[in-house]
């Protein structure tokens, strides 16, 4: 919010209509840009006046538009180490649901569990055999923003001293809030 603010008090300093970092919109003198929640901000910037030295004030006006979150699931079959994952759905208990669906199609004998979700964000995998159990893999699930998730799975698979071989097993995917 912070952040924000001082956007917001950078844009009245300076002639905002022709130095709006968004998107701007002549007709009604709007200058509109994207926070970091997904929510929008719109800036009321009144067109220039011809023969007029000083424009009038400026005056700002915040808008909350809600933006819907999207969500991600994970099921594994920890026995056979197969696994479903699903994104962009509406709501949490929908997407673990269509991740174990997805799981037990593919594993139909035995159980599968949601091991990791993601709101408004991307997740991804990473594996690596246990030392002192050469036949067995554990699994790193992340979490993070657009770009981070697999870079961020290796790194916590590679900071496991009971673990070698770690690689990706699930690349990124995102489930991220999308302004219509």
């Amino acid at each position: 919010m912070k952040k924000l603010f001082l956007i917001a008090l950078g844009l009245v300093s300076f002639n905002v209509y022709a130095n709006c970092p968004g998107r701007y919109f002549p007709d009604t003198g709007i200058c509109q840009i994207q926070g970091h929640n997904g929510e929008v901000v719109n800036y009321n910037v009144p067109p220039p006046q011809s023969g007029n030295s000083t424009p009038p004030p400026k005056k700002i006006i915040y808008y909350d538009v809600k933006v819907p979150s999207k969500f991600g699931a994970v099921a594994m079959n920890m026995q056979t180490g197969y696994g479903a994952g699903v994104l962009n759905k509406n709501s949490l208990s929908e997407a673990k649901k269509e991740a174990l669906e997805q799981c037990k199609q593919g594993n139909k004998n035995a159980p599968c569990k949601v091991v990791s979700w993601v709101r408004n964000g991307c997740i991804a995998s990473a594996k690596g055999k246990e030392i002192n159990n050469p036949g067995k893999w554990k699994s790193f699930y992340v979490g993070k923003e657009k770009g981070l998730a697999e870079a961020e799975a290796l790194a916590q698979c590679r900071a496991d001293p009971k673990v070698t071989n770690c690689e990706i097993s699930l690349p990124e995917g995102c489930s991220l809030p999308q302004l219509q």
